[in-house]
């Protein structure tokens, strides 16, 4: 089931920040070191995805640099090599209905830095969140967690001002809401906030989130939401993040490098720790998987009748 605009404004809320939030300023171009002049992170495209695809430590810390990343993803981010073409990726999503908030879309590339400016480089980065919420505090996770209705009900997070988080949420029984096309410069992470950047990091970042419960685990504190269901994403997600990872790289023309919210946020005061236990592994073998599907001779015959 595909959730989009059309959804009664009744149904969703207001999302926009009540209170003026007043601009502050950074200290540091982050682990990665961002180059406010390229508008880029440090090294290749892949070294920055083994600096970016990490999350926190069991001390609630930023983990080691990646030594490697699985073939499915080394071999394909930053190139425009192997991509999908348009018209088979407009045949498989029309087989799964997917035509209004993603098919029809696929001929506009997707935003640019600097809130569109048309002289400024498309989106390179490809955020990974989580909701990091309901928060069940000190009770169990309910044993239908992966389908629970409270939890994975995306009417919780549209918003009918246009406000919504991210681009695209994406339920644990893989049903999305689009906020965002890809096309509309959005910012969800303080490193882009930050008024050194006078809002030139803005259409920069593409931002997905995963709904992900969390509940208080032992030594963290009396509040904290440092617990996440086991397996932290379900296969349908991962899935789910692999369409829209291969749909995003298509309208950008190359594949795009994957990034955590944590390792953005990492050297900020209260930065965010998502996604919990994301298993890279797990996401490039759906990206293998959904490629395959796109270049089987079903959906080939059908973009080329």
């Amino acid at each position: 089931m595909m959730l989009c605009g059309s959804v009664a404004a009744a149904l969703g809320a207001a999302c926009k920040p009540h209170h003026f939030r007043p601009p502050f300023f950074i200290k540091s171009m982050g682990v990665c070191a961002f180059d406010p002049q390229t508008l880029s992170f440090a090294g290749t495209p892949v070294e920055q995805a083994m600096c970016l695809m990490r999350g926190m430590d069991a001390t609630r810390n930023l983990a080691p640099q990646l030594a490697s990343l699985p073939p499915a993803l080394a071999n394909r981010i930053g190139q425009n090599t192997g991509l999908p073409s348009r018209e088979s990726l407009h045949a498989f999503l029309s087989k799964q209905d997917l035509d209004w908030d993603f098919a029809d879309y696929l001929h506009y590339p997707v935003s640019r830095a600097n809130d569109n400016d048309p002289a400024a480089p498309m989106a390179r980065y490809f955020v990974i969140h989580d909701t990091s919420g309901p928060n069940y505090g000190h009770r169990a996770f309910p044993n239908d967690v992966d389908v629970n209705p409270k939890i994975n009900n995306l009417i919780n997070f549209y918003c009918w001002d246009g406000w919504g988080k991210a681009h695209v949420i994406v339920s644990r029984d893989g049903d999305m809401l689009v906020s965002h096309d890809f096309a509309i410069p959005w910012r969800e992470t303080k490193f882009e906030q930050a008024a050194n950047f006078a809002g030139a990091l803005k259409g920069l970042f593409l931002h997905i989130e995963l709904v992900q419960p969390r509940r208080s685990a032992a030594g963290h504190g009396s509040r904290n939401d440092a617990r996440a269901p086991d397996p932290a994403f379900t296969t349908a997600q991962y899935d789910r993040l692999a369409l829209l990872y291969v749909i995003a790289s298509v309208r950008a023309g190359q594949w795009l490098i994957p990034a955590f919210h944590a390792a953005i946020d990492a050297d900020i005061r209260n930065g965010h720790d998502d996604p919990m236990n994301f298993d890279i592994a797990s996401f490039a073998d759906s990206l293998d998987k959904v490629v395959a599907k796109l270049e089987g001779p079903e959906v080939v015959q059908a973009a080329h009748p």
